[in-house]
């Protein structure tokens, strides 16, 4: 009987502790904290396995979670407990608490107990030695015009050791930001107490007026404490693992800052404003003040400051048609430093006069809003003069102009002159004996020959020299395009092209010159007969070969190869 009892028992108590589940439990290690300070919240799961949901924790904030296992042998039985370790760190001061929080085991979900949390506000007259570690943070300029630069300061004081730092800077939600590179590391004394600080830098920017603010910056670390044991041989590695001293995980959070935005003031001037909010100069220089029709000169513009730099343009140079321009890359050299982004810009631009003559560079005019003065400022460089001197050329090097619509030939109305034979003699009178030559009509015919002789030699003479400027030019097209293929690695194989597109074109048109635009040449060609695709062609490769030679333009062999076959297609076209 008391066998069938036992057997009973269990029977009916396995199933039932099968049922009873893992054991889940949830605690903090304290219930009182400071603002800026963290503290842990446990969930225990013995005897199984289990999946916690803080998703309900409102006034917390997650800083970091990890896990544990651990197992127990006691008289040969076994127990495993799991522990969910949650780093928090209180939102805001009050009384708050941990909700219950849903903990899924088997399939099944439980749910853990409520945790009661006051928060407190620590008073800046806190105790020293809980002032052993602490962070501020600070904004250069709290009311900053629109796109002005200022620096955001963070600040780490210690007076312990800590190890485990991370930091965790804020979004900068609303402005642009970039760390300043290397960070400050001094010695500074507080009421006493001498702290060592750790100093970093970023550079923000604002994206539009208006209040914003600066998000927490939030640093985490564990502070080495000391142990109240005597030191031992093994302290001469001085870590608290070796020497017994024990690590207190801590996590500081500086205060939000407030920044107000202040949108530029309207701009009253007639030239263009520039976007540059700073302190900025502007110079500007040119290589020579000579040169001769088709070379180039190059006028730099520098502009230098403190500021948005990076966001300067070129100057606008007010030049006549008489030049034509290419601009460079600019060159830029901008750094973060201190106080902000400073350097500055080169822009380069190449000057190919088409006409000669004395000419005016205007002055290069640069308008930003100064921050300090806190108004528009305008900056101007000197102007400069330029003499342009006709090409040296054989003869007289005209500088041609587009040439207007040639007239119509006129038709005249055929006239009758007379009889170039004389009628037939067929009857007797023709054997009659004629009469005797006067002495004037022979001497003219013992000299027509040699006047009509003289006449067209005179006649061929004069066509030769109006068929001169076309033979001359024909032939520098030719010498230059000779020219290009022995120099297709050097550093004259764009001038030489440039020179043979030109003077082909004006070889087809029968005058001479030095210089021509894409528009003159394309003029030039379409009257005198060239197809509309082939003028149009020539203008581009012209453009092309320009932008190649006065841009700074880097070709490789293969794109210079390129270039001369197209070159030497055009000119083969333009000689039919």
């Amino acid at each position: 009987m008391k066998k069938i009892a036992l057997s009973l028992f269990f029977v009916l108590m396995v199933p039932l502790m099968a049922w009873a589940g893992p054991e889940i439990k949830a605690f903090a290690d304290r219930t009182r904290v400071a603002l800026g300070e963290s503290f842990r919240l446990t969930i225990s799961v013995s005897g199984g396995d289990g999946e916690a949901d803080i998703s309900p924790v409102r006034d917390f904030r997650v800083v970091s979670q990890s896990a544990s296992t651990h197992l127990n042998i006691v008289n040969g039985k076994a127990s495993r407990r799991v522990d969910h370790i949650y780093t928090l760190m209180p939102l805001k001061t009050g009384q708050f608490s941990i909700p219950p929080l849903p903990v899924t085991s088997d399939g099944k979900q439980v749910y853990t107990e409520e945790i009661p949390i006051q928060v407190f506000n620590r008073p800046q007259q806190a105790n020293d030695a809980r002032r052993d570690v602490f962070v501020e943070a600070r904004i250069s300029t709290p009311e900053p015009y629109e796109s002005q630069q200022m620096v955001y300061t963070f600040r780490l004081y210690q007076t312990v050791r800590i190890g485990n730092v991370k930091f965790q800077q804020p979004d900068f939600k609303g402005f642009t930001s970039e760390k300043i590179d290397g960070e400050k590391s001094y010695e500074k004394v507080i009421r006493g107490r001498q702290y060592h600080v750790t100093e970093l830098n970023y550079l923000l920017m604002p994206l539009g007026p208006g209040p914003k603010t600066i998000a927490p910056a939030v640093l985490r670390c564990d502070i080495v404490r000391k142990s109240g044991r005597r030191r031992s041989v093994i302290d001469l590695f001085d870590d608290p693992f070796f020497s017994g001293g024990r690590l207190e995980p801590r996590i500081f959070r500086t205060d939000a800052l407030k920044v107000t935005v202040r949108p530029l003031p309207p701009y009253p001037g007639d030239a263009p404003f520039s976007g540059l909010v700073g302190e900025f100069t502007l110079r500007s220089a040119i290589e020579k003040s000579e040169l001769k029709v088709g070379d180039s000169i190059t006028l730099s513009a520098v502009v230098q400051g403190r500021g948005n730099i990076m966001d300067a343009g070129p100057p606008e140079i007010p030049l006549s048609d008489a030049f034509k321009l290419y601009r460079d890359e600019p060159e830029a050299d901008i750094r973060p430093g201190p106080d902000g982004y400073a350097g500055k810009k080169v822009f380069r631009t190449a000057l190919v006069p088409v006409k000669p003559g004395t000419f005016t560079i205007p002055p290069l005019k640069l308008v930003f809003f100064d921050t300090r003065k806190g108004q528009y400022v305008s900056q101007s460089t000197q102007p400069f003069s330029l003499t342009v001197r006709p090409s040296q050329e054989q003869g007289n090097v005209a500088v041609y102009s587009a040439p207007g619509p040639k007239p119509g030939v006129l038709k005249k109305k055929v006239e009758f002159t007379g009889r170039d034979i004389l009628p037939l003699k067929e009857d007797i009178d023709a054997l009659k004996t004629q009469l005797p030559m006067p002495r004037w009509q022979f001497a003219l015919f013992l000299l027509g020959p040699a006047l009509i002789c003289l006449l067209v030699r005179f006649v061929t003479g004069v066509t030769g020299r109006q068929d001169e400027p076309s033979r001359r030019m024909r032939a520098r097209a030719e010498n230059a395009l000779r020219a290009a293929e022995k120099d297709v690695g050097g550093g004259n194989f764009l001038s030489q092209l440039y020179q043979a597109v030109i003077s082909m074109i004006l070889a087809r048109a029968g005058t001479q010159g030095e210089s021509l635009t894409c528009a003159e040449a394309e003029a030039m060609l379409r009257p005198g007969g060239c197809p509309p695709e082939t003028a149009q062609g020539a203008a581009r490769l012209l453009e092309r070969i320009e932008s190649a030679r006065f841009g700074g333009l880097e070709m490789d062999e293969s794109e210079k190869a390129a270039l001369l076959t197209e070159t030497r297609e055009l000119l083969r076209s333009l000689m039919r």
